[in-house]
């Protein structure tokens, strides 16, 4: 009886042990047939996309990252880095999203998607731009790259809102220069002001404040003894804005600068 009883123990296990056998060697070949499935590049590269038009970014990136280093054929794996950069700069993740693009435009600057990238990167700097006392230097890098996408790629689809950003850019740029100017004239650093007027004008002709420049420039000139100047400054402004407010208190000084100059000849 209890021989009986071990022989049925026996017969029990070896059953379990068939069983055990027979669900691993299922699930072993579930898993070389899957990892010997050939890797589709485009399938990948459609779900990363629909997942992208929903905002899944972070899964989409996986997805991309996979492409890029799986796709034997390299069709997909160069879309596959510029689509990465863009789920950054959809995500307003600007500062990798720059990182991103200008890493596409480094390993390949003639890349018929190139002009597309480079105006990415110069769009996520731009993005970035908060007060210009705060972003003076993102500003002169946006502009550099506005700049260089003009140059590099005349032909880019991205003209017209290219040129606008560039103007937008100096004008930031000149008005932190006439800040920086204002700080100068009210402290009475009239030569650091005039240093900064010039460099307005010089740097960003055309701009906004030209007229106030070259009223303020004219003030510092005065103030430094150096009346020629002051008056061949003055003199600019009336003659380019003369319908301007600002033009009819410049004519008021050079009255100011005549009656000097009239004073210091009959003192001879």
């Amino acid at each position: 009886m209890k021989q009986i009883k071990q022989m049925q123990s026996v017969k029990i296990l070896l059953l379990h042990l068939i069983i055990f056998i027979f669900i691993f060697g299922c699930a072993s070949d579930k898993t070389v047939i899957k990892e010997n499935q050939p890797f589709n590049p485009e399938d990948s590269f459609k779900k990363a996309n629909d997942l992208i038009e929903k905002k899944n970014y972070e899964e989409a990136r996986k997805i991309l990252e996979e492409i890029r280093t799986r796709d034997s054929s390299q069709q997909y794996a160069v879309l596959a880095k510029l689509r990465i950069a863009d789920t950054y700069f959809e995500n307003e993740s600007y500062e990798e999203a720059a990182g991103e693009y200008e890493a596409f435009i480094g390993a390949d600057p003639y890349n018929k998607y190139a002009s597309y990238a480079q105006y990415k990167l110069a769009l996520s700097l731009f993005k970035q731009i908060r007060t210009i006392d705060t972003s003076y230097s993102t500003v002169q890098r946006a502009l550099k790259e506005f700049e260089k996408l003009r140059r590099n790629y005349p032909r880019n689809p991205y003209m017209d809102i290219t040129e606008s950003r560039i103007k937008a850019c100096r004008q930031m740029l000149a008005e932190h220069e006439f800040y920086v100017g204002d700080f100068y004239y009210k402290k009475g650093a009239y030569t650091a002001a005039a240093l900064r007027f010039n460099a307005l004008l010089k740097d960003y002709p055309g701009s906004t404040l030209e007229p106030e420049a070259l009223y303020y420039l004219g003030l510092s000139y005065m103030n430094l003894g150096q009346h020629g100047m002051a008056l061949s400054t003055l003199k600019t402004l009336i003659e380019k804005f003369p319908s301007l407010e600002i033009s009819s208190k410049a004519q008021k000084q050079l009255s100011s600068i005549g009656y000097l100059t009239i004073k210091s000849d009959s003192g001879k």
